[in-house]
C-alpha cells in the first residue's frame, strides 16, 4: 500500500498507528466510565438517567466542531488542526478527574467529546487523501478493527478499575496516554493540504471566508444523496450506542449483576464487530462498494429483527437481546467505511468539510437516539427497547436504499490489490 503523496511507507504506518491510538482513547474515555457510572451517578447524588445522559454529552461534544473543523482543515491544514484536537482531549481527560458535581462532570465529558471531532474530519480525511480508494477503505477498516478492541476491553478494564480502585484513576490513565498519543501525531502526521501528490495532481486548500463554507455547507445540504449518506450513517450506529448507552442501567442496576459481569456481557457483542471488520478487508477484493453496503445491510437488518423477536416470544430478559445485537453488530462493522466513503465521493466539495457535515449529521441523530431509547426504556421494558432498534433499522435501510438507487453503481465489482 504505496501513499499518494511523498512520504515513506514507514511515516504512513506510523501516522496510521498513532491515529488509532488516539481514536482508542475516545473510544475507551466513554467504554471505560460506562461499568463505573451507576458509581459515578451515586458519588454525586445524582440520578440513573444521568447514566445515558453522560454519554449523550459526549457524543453532543462531538458533534459541537464539526462545521468548524472541516473548513479550518481545509484551509490551514489537517495538521495543526488535528494537534490541537488531541492536546483538547488531553486536558479535558484531565479536567473530569477532578470534576466536584455531577454538573461538572457532565460538561467536562462535553468538551472531553470535542476531542471525537478530529479523527474523522481531520485524521480520517487525511488517510482518504494519502492513499488510493479501495487503500483507504481496506485501511480504515483495519483502524476501525483495532479502535474496536476499545469496547472490547474497556468495559473489562472499567471494571477492573472500579474494583480496586477510584473511578477518578481512569481518567489519569487515559490522559497519560493521551499524552503519548499527541507526541506521535506531532511525530509523524503528514501535511495533505496544499502537497502535491506523486500523479502532479495537487491538493488544494478551501478559502476560508463566510460565503465559501456558506456555499459548501449549501451544496451538501441540497445533494439529497449526500445527506441520505451521512443520516445513513447516524441510522445504523443508533442500536449499538445506545446499547452501551443503557447497559449499565439494564444489566448492573436492574438486573442487579456485578461489573465484572456486565463486562464479561459485552464481550460478544463488541468482538464480533472485530471478526467484521477482518471479512470487510476480504470482501474489498472482490466486491464494489454498493455490494459491500447491501451485504452489510441485510445482515444487520436481520440482526435486529432477532433482537425485538426474542424477548417478544420467549423472555424479556436483557439475555435474549443479545444474539440479535451480536449479528447486528457484525452486519454494521462492514457498512460504516463503506457508507462514509461512498457518501464522501457523492459530491466534489473538499473531504474535510464534507467529511465534517457526515460526523455532525451521524452524532446528532446519534444523541437523538441514546436519548430516545434512554425514555422508551425507562418507562416500558426491553421489548419496547428491542423494537426502537429495529424502527431505527427500517430508517436506515430507507436511506441506503436512496442512496444506493440515486448512485446507480450496483453492478461493477472493483477489483483491488491485496493490503501490504
Amino acid at each position: 500500500m504505496t501513499p499518494l503523496i511523498n512520504i515513506t511507507s514507514k511515516q504512513a504506518w506510523c501516522f496510521s498507528g498513532f491515529l488509532v491510538l488516539y481514536q482508542f482513547l475516545t473510544y475507551i474515555a466513554n467504554d471505560m466510565i460506562m461499568p463505573g457510572m451507576i458509581h459515578v451517578v451515586h458519588s454525586f447524588h445524582g440520578s440513573e438517567t444521568d447514566v445515558a445522559t453522560s454519554l449523550t454529552a459526549y457524543v453532543l461534544g462531538g458533534a459541537s466542531l464539526q462545521l468548524f473543523l472541516g473548513p479550518i482543515s481545509d484551509y490551514i491544514g489537517r495538521r495543526p488542526v488535528m494537534l490541537f484536537g488531541a492536546l483538547l482531549f488531553l486536558v479535558c481527560t484531565l479536567y473530569i478527574a477532578y470534576s466536584g458535581s455531577m454538573q461538572q462532570f457532565l460538561l467536562a465529558r462535553f468538551f472531553q467529546g470535542m476531542g471525537l471531532c478530529f479523527t474523522g474530519v481531520v485524521g480520517y480525511a487525511t488517510l482518504q487523501e494519502i492513499f488510493a480508494e479501495m487503500d483507504a477503505i481496506r485501511l480504515v477498516g483495519m483502524l476501525t478493527n483495532l479502535a474496536a478492541f476499545a469496547p472490547l476491553l474497556g468495559p473489562l478494564a472499567g471494571a477492573t478499575f472500579i474494583l480496586y480502585f477510584n473511578w477518578r484513576i481512569i481518567f489519569l490513565v487515559i490522559g497519560v496516554v493521551a499524552l503519548l498519543a499527541f507526541w506521535g501525531l506531532w511525530r509523524f502526521m503528514p501535511e495533505s493540504i496544499n502537497v502535491l501528490k506523486k500523479d502532479g495532481e495537487r491538493i488544494k486548500s478551501s478559502p476560508l471566508t463566510p460565503t465559501k463554507i456558506w456555499q459548501n455547507y449549501k451544496q451538501l445540504l441540497s445533494n439529497p444523496t449526500f445527506m441520505m449518506g451521512a443520516c445513513a450513517e447516524g441510522l445504523i450506529n443508533i442500536p449499538c450506542i445506545a446499547w452501551i448507552a443503557l447497559s449499565p442501567v439494564i444489566i448492573v442496576h436492574d438486573a442487579h449483576l456485578s461489573v465484572m459481569q456486565y463486562a464479561l456481557w459485552q464481550l460478544p457483542v463488541f468482538s464480533i464487530g472485530i471478526i467484521g471488520n477482518i471479512y470487510l478487508r476480504k470482501l474489498t477484493k472482490y466486491h464494489s462498494i454498493n455490494q459491500l453496503i447491501f451485504k452489510g445491510s441485510s445482515i444487520a437488518g436481520m440482526g435486529l429483527l432477532l433482537a425485538w423477536l426474542l424477548p417478544l416470544s420467549i423472555h424479556h430478559g436483557f439475555a435474549w437481546l443479545i444474539p440479535g445485537l451480536v449479528i447486528y453488530c457484525f452486519g454494521m462493522s462492514l457498512t460504516v467505511a463503506p457508507i462514509i466513503r461512498l457518501t464522501l465521493y457523492t459530491t466534489s466539495v473538499s473531504k474535510g468539510t464534507a467529511y465534517a457535515m457526515i460526523s455532525m449529521v451521524s452524532m446528532i441523530i446519534q444523541a437523538l437516539g441514546i436519548e430516545l431509547a434512554n425514555k422508551i426504556y425507562a418507562s416500558h421494558n426491553i421489548v419496547y427497547f428491542g423494537g426502537f432498534c429495529v424502527v431505527m433499522g427500517l430508517l436506515y435501510l430507507i436511506s441506503i436504499a436512496g442512496i444506493l438507487t440515486l448512485t446507480k453503481t450496483y453492478k461493477k465489482p472493483v477489483p483491488v490489490m491485496p493490503l501490504t
